[in-house]
């Protein structure tokens, strides 16, 4: 549109054509169709939050990493999705992974994230496991949790161990990758580079 608008539409007095009325001067939309401005749509104008892996949780855009691990360097299976995902739903796809990899789990140790009766009853029929998982508060009907499962929650510190290495490397921190598998393979690298550094460090001991 040039400088003095296309034939036959009426300006108002504050400048703008005629179609545009109704949008305030500071408005930052770039069309007058409908929708949200487009310097607003973030991360999901294209592919969308799960094509990425990214979501909005309460300290703004997240990725949330779920991971099984025999203990600090010894990563089975991962999977990433949006950081505002229940836990529970994710654990299933990731603890099938890790059985296939490594043939029986012993214990399935989680935090209260994943307490819940879906969760449990797959892993007691499912995987013959036993699942040791603190009862969150709210629980109505708990779960059986005794002071030898309580000593054995305590080797849960082997997770958190896990990603304190992991988030040593800045690009596992602070994620730049966009796409989802980009950083789901940026992750495992990550952990495989990790367990590489182990065996490297044994050899050298011995």
């Amino acid at each position: 549109m040039d400088r003095l608008g296309a034939a036959g539409e009426t300006v108002p007095g504050d400048g703008r054509p005629a179609r545009l009325r109704g949008h305030g001067p500071g408005d930052d939309r770039l069309d007058h169709r409908a929708g949200p401005p487009a310097l607003r749509r973030g991360f999901e104008k294209k592919g969308g939050a799960a094509a990425q892996a990214i979501g909005r949780s309460q300290g703004g855009p997240s990725t949330k990493v779920i991971a099984v691990v025999t203990d600090e360097d010894g990563l089975i299976a991962v999977d990433i999705a949006e950081g505002q995902r229940n836990d529970a739903p994710l654990a299933l796809p990731v603890l099938e992974k890790a059985k296939q990899a490594v043939g029986r789990i012993d214990e399935v140790l989680g935090d209260k994230g994943f307490d819940s009766d879906e969760i449990r009853g797959a892993i007691l029929d499912d995987h013959d496991t036993l699942p040791v998982i603190p009862n969150r508060k709210n629980r109505t009907d708990p779960w059986p949790w005794d002071e030898v499962m309580k000593e054995t929650y305590k080797q849960r510190n082997r997770v958190e161990r896990a990603f304190s290495k992991a988030k040593q490397f800045r690009r596992f921190a602070t994620r730049y990758e966009k796409l989802r598998e980009v950083f789901l393979g940026l992750v495992r690298l990550v952990f495989g580079f990790i367990h590489i550094r182990k065996i490297a460090l044994s050899v050298n001991t011995t």
